[in-house]
């Protein structure tokens, strides 16, 4: 019943103008070079430093230091996404988008820009440290599942974050109790594709990372509207 009145209320949204929001997200992220930047240069020096510090890790332990540089290094270039708007800005983009549709939009937006954080990161990694990776495919595929949830939680966290008197306080609150679970099935995930043990193997945490991913975003277009009335 529940599902029912979702796709009720939400499947026939008019998403026409998604495309051309999300372009004009992604270009304002371009203009904005020197922070676009900075993430890719924090991105480089983790990576290094992992490399000085650890030169002959295994493993177990390049999946685990993978996504911690991920994470800390990409938080920048995602939970900004609403913590730079002010009431404003808000008041704008509600004249134009639904809050449902605008909520579609960041995450859509977000996950491009996790998805090349990530691709860059895992790049970076193989070339400093080496080809440690058995199964390449594997690990893109739990790479790519694991960041959505990611971009996603951060993105909905800083909706909500945004809305309060310390956002920067609030958001690490928010994001902590579903980015932790994530982070240790995509760890468990890489470590199996690192090790080349076959996408079968990989088939439950991807399946769970996925039904994570699409609770997660339906529990943000829910909330949204309340958090738009704000």
């Amino acid at each position: 019943m529940v599902c029912i009145i979702f796709v009720r209320k939400y499947i026939f949204l008019d998403l026409s103008s998604i495309p051309y929001t999300v372009k004009f997200f992604l270009k304002s992220e371009w203009k904005n070079k020197y922070a676009l930047s900075s993430v890719f240069i924090h991105i480089f020096i983790a990576v290094l430093i992992t490399y000085l510090s650890l030169p002959g890790i295994d493993k177990a332990l390049f999946s685990s230091l993978f996504w911690l540089i991920v994470i800390f290094t990409t938080i920048q270039g995602i939970s900004k996404s609403f913590l730079t708007m002010n009431k404003g800005h808000f008041l704008y983009w509600h004249q134009l988008l639904s809050p449902v549709e605008f909520l579609i939009t960041k995450l859509i937006a977000n996950f491009l820009l996790m998805f090349l954080f990530t691709i860059f990161s895992m790049f970076i990694f193989l070339v400093i440290h080496g080809l440690m990776v058995d199964d390449i495919f594997s690990f893109l595929l739990i790479a790519v599942v694991t960041g959505t949830g990611i971009s996603s939680v951060f993105t909905i966290s800083s909706s909500i974050a945004a809305k309060t008197d310390h956002p920067g306080m609030i958001l690490p609150v928010l994001t902590f109790p579903l980015v932790v679970p994530l982070l240790l099935i995509g760890v468990k995930a890489s470590k199996k594709a690192t090790d080349g043990l076959g996408f079968i193997t990989l088939l439950p945490e991807t399946l769970i990372l996925i039904m994570m991913n699409v609770l997660i975003v339906i529990l943000g277009i829910l909330l949204v509207k309340f958090i738009w009335k704000e």
